[in-house]
């Protein structure tokens, strides 16, 4: 594992096995329990995971240097932007019938966004 990765993965690491588990363990659970208040309270299960991701890679983003959290920022940016549109255009497109659309779906092409703005 190289220095960055390393580096990356002592600022975020357990932050994301948490979120990954608790996504997991919710996931899972909702698919076998009745609708009601426990199993609500089961799927936002992952939520304190995601403010406590977003929160460790804020303070990762404020360690580095100038240029490095403009590049960052620009790419979160761009990734947010076209991220949101894509993910506009297929609500409608899911909300007129035209296709269906995953929830995964949704969230791989976030993601595909993100690693592509990095690389931009």
């Amino acid at each position: 594992m190289n220095g960055q990765l390393r580096r990356y993965m002592a600022a975020v690491g357990w932050p994301t096995v948490a979120y990954l588990v608790s996504a997991l363990a919710a996931a899972l659970l909702t698919k076998h329990m009745a609708p009601g208040w426990l199993r609500t309270m089961v799927a936002i299960l992952p939520l304190p995971s995601i403010l406590w991701l977003a929160h460790a890679e804020l303070l990762r983003l404020r360690r580095h240097d100038e240029l490095r959290q403009r590049i960052e920022l620009e790419a979160m940016t761009t990734a947010f932007s076209v991220s949101f549109c894509l993910v506009v255009m297929l609500t409608f497109l899911d909300l007129f019938g035209v296709i269906k659309v995953d929830i995964v779906a949704v969230a791989m092409l976030m993601v595909v966004c993100w690693i592509g703005a990095h690389i931009w």
